[in-house]
């Protein structure tokens, strides 16, 4: 949207499909396969819908676009895997914020690799910039609950040093947002995200998880809605 690039119906579906799927694989049916409890009809029914979104999305991208989404099909079924307590690229120390950068970076730019060379690798810097950030709040809300083997960013910097990284990269975002958003209006649309953005990593990890789980995942939402009715008016 930023880049003038309009996402094809094609790509939203698939996006919004597998997404929808991956989510409830990793919230809701690795912890029933596990504990080996029954799954219901309307869990199954919504998993089946949104992976036949995808799938009808799918069927209309190229077969370079089928392996970036079959890649990053992997990486979420190997994150957080349903056979024994513990199993998952998750629980490898550190490892797990790069999986989730990776995964939702490449989503991401995906429907923006037409972008000239240099565009594209700075707007690929700033997607995955932006995706740590907004874990930097669900990070610190899990620094008492993450076993200290897990090693991550709050165990590693404490609560004062991530906040502290948040800000920097805060700041380097606010940079190539001016560097790569080519209308202004949605800069300061981007800009204003940012700073509610540092709101959450501010008051981090003191509020509940109803203001992460809501609010914090709320500014992707606020963030396009924001942006659409902009360019609509533009």
């Amino acid at each position: 949207m930023q880049q003038g690039h309009a996402l094809s119906f094609s790509m939203q579906c698939a996006i919004f499909g597998f997404g929808w799927a991956a989510y409830q694989y990793l919230h809701n049916f690795v912890p029933i396969i596990y504990n080996k409890n029954r799954i219901g009809f309307w869990m199954s029914f919504i998993f089946i819908v949104s992976l036949a979104i995808g799938f009808f999305g799918l069927s209309r991208l190229t077969k370079s676009d089928w392996s970036v989404f079959f890649g990053i099909g992997v990486l979420t079924f190997c994150y957080a895997l349903p056979f024994g307590a513990k199993m998952g690229l998750r629980f490898v120390p550190t490892l797990k914020v790069f999986v989730v950068i990776i995964s939702w970076t490449a989503m991401a730019m995906l429907p923006l690799v037409s972008l000239p060379r240099m565009v594209f690798v700075w707007v690929s810097i700033k997607a995955a910039l932006w995706i740590l950030c907004l874990m930097l709040p669900f990070e610190l809300r899990d620094l008492d609950k993450d076993a200290l083997s897990l090693k991550t960013i709050p165990q590693l910097l404490g609560i004062s040093g991530t906040k502290k990284l948040g800000y920097a990269l805060l700041c380097i975002l606010c940079f190539l947002a001016y560097q790569t958003v080519q209308i202004t209006a949605l800069f300061w649309v981007e800009i204003t995200m940012l700073m509610l953005l540092g709101v959450a990593i501010k008051r981090s990890p003191k509020q509940t998880t109803l203001f992460t789980s809501f609010w914090v995942e709320g500014i992707p939402i606020v963030w396009l809605l924001g942006s659409t009715l902009l360019l609509t008016l533009y």
